[in-house]
Formats: structure tokens, C-alpha cells, sequence
């Protein structure tokens, strides 16, 4: 890929294992360029939101996007919504089921998680550098304990899915949205996203700090929140997960 056309994916480094391709990036983020992304065939110490670990077998597609020099409320979250868009947007040709957004990083086919995305960061006195970590079930194979919760592309689509090219799709798709969303752009897309939300209108369980409550989705929000109505009332959450 050409450097001065492209930001995300202008440095693409691959590895066969890693513990963490987020942690590789945050750690040494004087190593790598702005968006550089580091992908690897499997992970031994991969995870999600709260520290869950997050099954990272061959087959399976994994990756870190590196932002440096961020506002992390101004950029991290918001390119965390557009990382799920671009996710799906690479994927709904090739899925026979409807993909959904499940706030605040989940892709979902149906019912059933088919790809998670984690936003960190890590402060150094006045500058933040932020990852993106994207994990998505290709021809991997889903635990037995997770068949419920999970599913791959090689279960929806009955066959293996070739990941080079869902990769180099995902990096145009990503690369396009964080250049639309660093000319302040993230709005644009907002209607597109929230015909994407997952639970819209139904009760759901909200998890904030391990505290369960029901709210009701209605959309996303120009902070990358989440607008809600609860107990009658429309409120605007920025922390928690559906």
C-alpha cells in the first residue's frame, strides 16, 4: 500500500504468533507508524472488553490498528463504531444472515457474535496512543461451550472463507472511514450505523461495572454513546455494554 494515499494500513506487519497484537503495539509504539496495523494467525493471550480472553485459534482473523498522537474520546471511540461498520461492510455479501452492531464493539450475525473489536490506550504525560483490535471468526473453530454465543463465517456460509482478501477489503473499508472521521466526519454515519443496532426498540440487558440493568436501544450518538430510555427516561450512555 502506498504511504501517502493511505493511513490505516500504510505498514502492515504479520506475525504467525503473538500474546496480544494489541499489547505488542501499545507497548512499543515507538516501533510502529501511524497506522500501522500488526495481524497475526493466532493469539495466546488474546482478549475482549474486561479483561475476557478472547479464543484466538488458526483460522480466524486477527489484527490491531495503531493511532498515535489521539484525543482518545475524539477518535478512539468513535473509530471503534466505524471499525464495526467496516466490519460489516466487508462481510455482508458474503454472510446468508443479518449483521448487527451490538454496542459498544461487537459484530453479530443473528444472534451470535461474529467478531469483536477493543479499543485501549495508554497514556505517557500529555500523549495518548490508542489500538484498535479487531478479531473475527473466519474458518476457526468455535469452542463447544461457545457454540450459543458465537458463530464463524465457515458455519454460516457452509465453506472456508479465504482471509486475505476479507484483510485487504477490511483495511480499505477502515482506511476510508478513519479518513472521513478525521476530517470530522463520524455523524455522516450515523444513520447507517443505527439502522444497524442491535436489540433497536427491544429490552435488553445493559452491563455497567458488572451491574445488570434493562434498557431499551434507540441509537447511537454523535460521542459514540449510546441513546437509551430507561425507566421511561431517554439518557445518553457512554459506559457499559448491551
Amino acid at each position: 500500500m502506498n504511504s501517502q494515499q493511505h493511513i490505516i494500513g500504510s505498514a502492515v506487519y504479520r506475525v504467525y504468533s503473538i500474546g496480544s497484537t494489541n499489547t505488542e503495539l501499545l507497548q512499543n509504539a515507538e516501533r510502529y507508524e501511524h497506522g500501522a496495523v500488526l495481524t497475526a494467525a493466532c493469539q495466546t493471550a488474546g482478549r475482549g472488553r474486561y479483561r475476557r480472553s478472547w479464543h484466538s485459534q488458526k483460522g480466524g482473523l486477527y489484527l490491531s490498528i495503531l493511532l498515535k498522537h489521539i484525543d482518545p474520546s475524539g477518535t478512539l471511540l468513535p473509530f471503534c463504531l466505524l471499525s464495526a461498520l467496516a466490519v460489516v461492510r466487508t462481510l455482508r455479501t458474503h454472510v446468508p444472515a443479518p449483521l448487527f452492531v451490538k454496542w459498544p464493539n461487537d459484530v453479530y450475525a443473528g444472534n451470535r457474535k461474529l467478531c469483536g473489536i477493543l479499543p485501549e490506550a495508554v497514556t505517557r504525560g500529555k500523549d495518548t496512543h490508542g489500538v484498535i483490535g479487531i478479531g473475527m471468526n473466519i474458518n476457526n473453530p468455535i469452542p463447544s461451550a461457545l457454540r450459543d454465543q458465537a458463530v464463524s463465517m465457515k458455519e454460516l456460509t457452509g465453506g472456508d472463507c479465504d482471509t486475505g482478501k476479507l484483510f485487504e477489503s477490511l483495511i480499505r473499508q477502515l482506511d476510508g472511514l478513519y479518513q472521513a472521521l478525521s476530517s470530522g466526519g463520524f455523524a455522516a454515519f450515523l444513520p447507517e450505523l443505527n439502522a444497524l443496532l442491535y436489540g433497536k426498540g427491544r429490552v435488553r440487558p445493559l452491563n455497567v461495572h458488572g451491574e445488570a440493568r434493562d434498557v431499551v436501544p434507540l441509537a447511537f450518538t454523535e460521542r459514540a454513546g449510546l441513546l437509551c430510555r430507561e425507566n421511561g427516561e431517554e439518557k445518553e450512555l457512554l459506559f457499559g455494554e448491551l
